[in-house]
């Protein structure tokens, strides 16, 4: 019986073999009647099946399958509806400096179904943006270089780039005034952002997209046209690297590829190149009614360097505040920073302050910089006299040194020279300012910070807590600074400071108006120098003239006798027709070592008591120098007057 089924069984499976097992998810479609003609039978035998009737099982072939139907012909007069035409890839340009973030960016991009470039920095992605054309540009605020702000300012600015909708990846507190400066971003998205919100934004921006072709579409706008300046002949911007918080780490080939890609960057980097050409001091940038003006002093005097339209004012005012690491969407209050920049490779620093004014902010720029510094106190003008009595002063192991003035006298140069001439190794030198003028290798320097309580008197007190050998205030305002300078000085220390007074033996009057007692002022008191700053006559054109009877009566006779011959300047072009050319020191120093001196100061002796005494003791008073100048031909009268006026 066994071998029946498995007889059976065998012909089942050739039968299926034969006939074909159609797929698991398949239908067999019914065979209709008429088709089943000329069918195979096959007739088992009962015995062979087991069972007690013939079995006759009919093998039927497979229906015939008609041909295809040919499909119909399209419309001639609607191609178009057939298929929709193919559009290309969204092409979207990401500009951040973090990598990691830009390339989680990518991929998420990426993955559904966006063509993304990519740019490390602002200048890089504006360079991509003209020549890749993208739909939407991403791009993040915090950038080196060109920052998200100065990109906008600058896409904006050319036709083909000015329509392109942008999204900006801020973490600032300050997006809610972003909002107003950029008002044609399309979003503000705040990092980190969640990939629905960014998805969401991007498709909101996307323009509709053209179709395939074989080359990019051409605008027929042609570029707008370069306003001419005057700033533009003054020379290349490229030897000016600026050094930032942001920028420290970029290499120094970064800004010269920025002064190329952006002409506002240009400008700016023009405007302080040729400041330091001429040698000036300050630098303003002043919004008027109708123009923007920027004007230079040089030699003490300002004068006008160029012109430009009004409408750069905002953007120009924004450059200016990156370079300073300034808020820039704060215009209501003043506010003062720092650029470090390198200039034909020396360290030049300007000192920036803003100003809310009513055409708009109005800037001003401090020129400093180690190169400014004398090379020794023999190349800052003293005298033989004057020279001998600061070297004496400097080789005292403790003790109290004031350098006097108004502001502009060169008072910071003097104190850093002699500071430079003493660091040695062996020396622990410290010093507090505000702000820090000048950076000296082996040398603490600290920024006062008055707004959040880093005041002179608090930096002072953490000073003689860090075994200092010499100490430099930056100035002395009041009472609690000068008590505790006063204090250092008498305790073993070399006290360096400023004071704004007219004269050496005022100096000691004022400290002692501030409620210093005269006994520490004797014994602390080491040196004195009071200085000013008048122009110096051109040598090229300088030609002399008599002294004329008003001259006279604003000098003595002997003042009047001790000057032979004066000079003045008629101008040329090596002066820029001003006449003067650089500026001179003049000194008037007083020390305070002989018994007579320290007796005096303790019995609070008078200002001109104490000035007759210093003469007597050797001192060139102030005026003396200034008409010694004269004499020697080096300035004019109406120089040495600004300063005899005192």
């Amino acid at each position: 019986m066994s071998n029946r089924k498995h007889r059976a069984n065998e012909l089942i499976a050739e039968l299926d073999a034969l006939l074909g097992e159609p797929p698991l998810s398949a239908e067999l479609p019914p065979v209709p009647m008429p088709a089943m003609a000329a069918a195979s039978t096959a007739v088992l035998a009962p015995a062979e099946l087991g069972v007690a009737a013939p079995l006759t099982i009919t093998l039927l072939p497979p229906p015939p399958v008609a041909p295809p139907a040919p499909a119909p012909e399209p419309a001639a007069a609607a191609p178009a509806a057939a298929a929709a035409p193919p559009t290309r890839q969204p092409r979207l340009l990401l500009v951040d400096d973090s990598d990691d973030y830009r390339e989680t960016v990518r991929f998420l991009l990426s993955k559904n179904g966006f063509d993304v470039i990519e740019a490390a920095n602002g200048a890089e992605g504006l360079r991509l943006a003209r020549s890749h054309r993208p739909d939407v540009v991403l791009l993040d605020y915090n950038m080196p270089q060109m920052n998200g702000y100065e990109l906008v300012q600058e896409l904006r600015r050319e036709v083909e780039t000015r329509s392109l909708p942008l999204i900006m990846f801020t973490g600032s507190p300050h997006r809610g005034n972003l909002k107003s400066v950029l008002p044609d971003v399309f979003a503000f998205l705040d990092k980190p952002v969640s990939n629905a919100r960014l998805l969401s934004e991007v498709r909101r921006a996307l323009p509709p997209l053209p179709l395939i072709e074989n080359e990019p579409a051409k605008h027929a706008a042609p570029p707008a046209p370069e306003i001419e300046e005057r700033v533009d002949d003054f020379g290349s911007a490229d030897e000016l690297l600026v050094d930032s918080v942001d920028e420290k780490k970029e290499d120094e080939g970064g800004l010269e590829v920025l002064a190329n890609d952006s002409p506002l960057v240009s400008r700016v980097n023009k405007i302080l190149l040729r400041a330091v050409e001429l040698g000036a001091s300050d630098v303003h940038i002043e919004p008027q009614e109708r123009e923007l003006i920027v004007r230079v002093r040089v030699n003490g005097a300002l004068q006008r360097l160029c012109a430009m339209p009004l409408s750069l004012a905002t953007r120009l005012t924004a450059r200016v505040k990156i370079m300073s690491n300034l808020v820039i969407t704060e215009r209501r209050l003043p506010q003062d920073g720092q650029i470090r920049a390198t200039i034909r490779g020396k360290k030049v620093e300007f000192r920036v302050s803003t100003l809310p004014s009513l055409h708009g902010e109005k800037i001003v720029m401090r020129v400093l910089g180690g190169g400014k510094l004398s090379g020794s106190l023999a190349d800052s003008g003293l005298c033989a006299r004057d020279l001998a009595c600061v070297e004496y002063a400097l080789r005292t192991p403790h003790g109290l040194i004031l350098v006097t003035g108004p502001t502009g006298s060169g008072k910071s140069t003097t104190l850093y020279t002699m500071i430079r001439m003493i660091n040695t190794p062996d020396v622990n030198i410290m010093t507090a300012e505000d702000p820090v003028e000048y950076e000296l290798p082996g040398i603490t320097q600290v920024p006062v910070r008055s707004k959040i309580g880093l005041t002179f008197e608090s930096v002072l007190r953490s000073f003689l807590r860090q075994d200092p050998d010499i100490m430099l205030v930056g100035e002395i305002r009041d009472l609690e600074t000068a008590e505790i300078a006063v204090k250092a000085a008498v305790t073993g220390h070399l006290v360096f400071s400023t004071l704004h007074t007219n004269s050496a033996p005022a100096t000691i009057m004022r400290l002692a108006h501030m409620g210093l007692a005269p006994y520490l002022l004797a014994a602390s008191v080491k040196l004195v120098i009071a200085q000013r700053l008048v122009r110096s006559l051109c040598e090229s054109c300088r030609i002399p003239q008599t002294l004329s009877d008003a001259d006279r009566q604003l000098l003595s006779d002997a003042e009047a006798a001790s000057i032979p011959g004066l000079f003045r300047g008629v101008g040329c072009a090596r002066c820029s027709q001003t006449g003067y050319k650089g500026r001179i020191p003049l000194f008037e120093v007083m020390p305070v070592r002989t018994p007579e001196m320290r007796h005096a100061i303790m019995s609070s002796e008078s200002g001109d008591r104490l000035a007759e005494l210093a003469v007597k003791e050797g001192m060139t008073a102030l005026r003396r120098s200034a008409l010694d100048a004269v004499a020697a031909g080096r300035t004019s009268l109406g120089e040495a007057m600004k300063v005899m006026a005192d």
